[in-house]
């Protein structure tokens, strides 16, 4: 979607934007300003958009919404009214509004107790004419009683809204919506991450060789029809003892014993033994946890990238809390207005699968609120007495989550769909999923 023109509906004042820049005719006169701008579709047609000068911020748990709202309505000014206890969040929001939007002036008004309707009420006492209010965030106190004291003011149903993340539109109270998919955000996963606090780690220095790509499709075409081949994979020079049968062996310890990778997986990889003698220990752990299962991170962000629409695309996130924690995310994906983001084990136990999955939708909702999605891409198949183990783990999740987007689960059946195993590959699964 391009912007075309910029047009403020006013009875006094008449204000056309072309193309970034502003000439205006003013009359005298007062009046409730609507501005709106006119987007040219890519099918030629000329549609509107409304905007604002100033925009009050209800803050809550997720600053995600606000964020979006406020790139939506482009206003000039935004005042974010908070609580003590959001009152970080208010900073991490008011630091990428700044950086997103170029000259925005932002002010910040404390409400001390978010649940008392009085005090919410004070913050309206006075409202700038035209102003718009976006109550999407804050507690339900905060976002009922702020509409009251906003209409109170002079505040009409045109210049109040919320999202609607369900529905993936910006619905006003007077019933005008502003689809989410017809914006161009030109989101970025560092965005996102940014809103809540979280910083993305810098990558440790490079691994020479690195594994490839061509490295991922090989063993995965591999273990796509021997899916026991992953148990002999990770536990790759693991140690033989109860105590330390997770830990590797050191480097110097492997060197003396290398694995020959083309007797154990049957194809050539880029690399001929496991470890190589030249290689350092930064290496050897980089190859031991991409054969132990980060091939399976690799191949999914290359099968993501191929597909159409632009996305950004990042495997193995490693990112840091504010309070200093850590976590990871296997494949993390941004297309739009929406976060996605997946969690890759080459593992086949249900327990574990179930586990891995609750955690990457916990993790998707603490992102992006209810317009992120989430999944599950994992080598398991079978059944029981009570079915698919794949559709009991589907069952169990939608029993229990209450969101628009219910975590979804890829098992070896869609993997080999999608590699294209028995025939041409078919990735519909993946694109609905993926909303393309």
């Amino acid at each position: 979607m391009v912007a075309s023109n910029t047009l403020l509906m006013d009875e006094t004042t008449y204000e056309m934007r072309i193309l970034g820049k502003i000439t205006a005719i003013r009359h005298p006169g007062c009046g409730n300003a609507v501005k709106l701008n006119f987007l040219r579709g890519y099918n030629g047609m000329i549609k509107q958009q409304r905007t604002c000068d100033y925009l009050y911020l209800l803050v809550g748990s997720n600053p995600f919404p606000n964020y979006l709202a406020s790139l939506i309505l482009e206003p000039q000014s935004v005042c974010l009214i908070y609580s003590p206890e959001t009152e970080e969040i208010k900073n991490n929001l008011k630091d990428r509004l700044e950086i997103k939007l170029t000259g925005l002036s932002i002010d910040e008004r404390c409400i001390g107790d978010a649940t008392n309707a009085a005090r919410v009420r004070e913050a309206f006492l006075v409202v700038p004419e035209g102003a718009h209010l976006h109550y999407t965030g804050g507690t339900k106190v905060m976002a009922t009683n702020a509409r009251m004291a906003f209409k109170d003011a002079g505040g009409g149903d045109k210049q109040a809204s919320y999202l609607d993340e369900r529905r993936s539109v910006l619905r006003f109270d007077d019933g005008y919506e502003i689809e989410l998919l017809s914006q161009n955000f030109e989101l970025r996963l560092d965005d996102i991450l940014g809103l809540h606090g979280i910083n993305r780690k810098s990558k440790d220095e490079k691994a020479d060789p690195s594994p490839t790509v061509e490295d991922a499709d090989k063993i995965l075409k591999v273990v796509l029809n021997e899916p026991e081949l992953t148990d002999r994979l990770y536990n790759i020079h693991k140690k033989d003892n109860n105590d330390d049968k997770d830990k590797r062996l050191d480097l110097k310890t492997a060197k003396q014993n290398p694995i020959m990778l083309s007797e154990l997986l049957n194809i050539d990889l880029s690399i001929v033994h496991l470890p190589e003698d030249e290689w350092t220990r930064k290496t050897y752990e980089k190859w031991c946890g991409f054969l132990g299962g980060g091939w399976l991170e690799v191949w999914c962000g290359e099968l993501v990238r191929g597909i159409p629409g632009e996305s950004e695309v990042s495997v193995n996130v490693n990112c840091t809390r504010a309070n200093g924690r850590g976590f990871e995310i296997d494949l993390a994906i941004v297309r739009g207005h929406r976060p996605y983001v997946i969690s890759c084990t080459t593992d086949t136990d249900i327990k574990l699968c179930k586990s891995k999955l609750f955690e990457v939708a916990i993790r998707a909702r603490q992102l992006g609120g209810d317009l992120a999605r989430s999944a599950l891409v994992c080598l398991l198949h079978g059944s029981n007495n009570q079915g698919a183990y794949v559709e009991q783990l589907r069952n169990d999740v939608a029993d229990i989550w209450d969101a628009p987007n219910t975590p979804q689960v890829f098992g070896l059946c869609d993997l080999k769909e999608w590699e294209g195993s028995d025939g041409k590959p078919n990735k519909s699964s993946l694109e609905k999923w993926l909303e393309v």
